[in-house]
């Protein structure tokens, strides 16, 4: 059976005890990735998929990144916000990333060893198990 998926933006917030994904920054192509990432696999139970792009709502932001189960962000596409919490964001458990400049990974793999070449591979990582 295939679990419903509820998408949260800013400012919303939704609480309940769903599994929670946070997604930081996908492109255009990303987000249709996971969309046919998850038409494609079922996955039982409902998922929560929090989406940030940029807005400029930190309190969202912390409060999402502190809900979320598991968190994938593409390095390549921060704004201000983002730029300055990288650190922070690859500090918490369960966080994914990235990024296409090996200079970056390099540093940041001093921080975080979950770098992944795509968000499929994210997906597959964090959800081979519930299926």
């Amino acid at each position: 059976m295939q679990g419903k998926l509820t998408l949260i933006t800013p400012p919303d917030i939704y609480e309940n005890s769903n599994l929670s994904i946070f997604f930081i920054h996908l492109t255009d192509e990303e987000q249709d990735a996971v969309s046919q990432w998850f038409f494609n696999n079922n996955i039982p139970g409902d998922i929560n998929l929090y989406l940030y792009n940029g807005e400029s709502n930190v309190s969202w932001f912390l409060y999402a990144l502190g809900r979320s189960d598991y968190k994938y962000i593409n390095i390549d596409c921060v704004n201000y916000i983002t730029q300055s919490l990288a650190g922070y964001v690859l500090g918490k458990g369960d966080t994914y990333y990235k990024t296409s400049d090996a200079n970056i990974a390099e540093v940041y793999s001093h921080i975080n060893s979950k770098s992944v070449t795509n968000v499929e591979q994210f997906l597959e990582s964090i959800l081979s198990e519930q299926k």
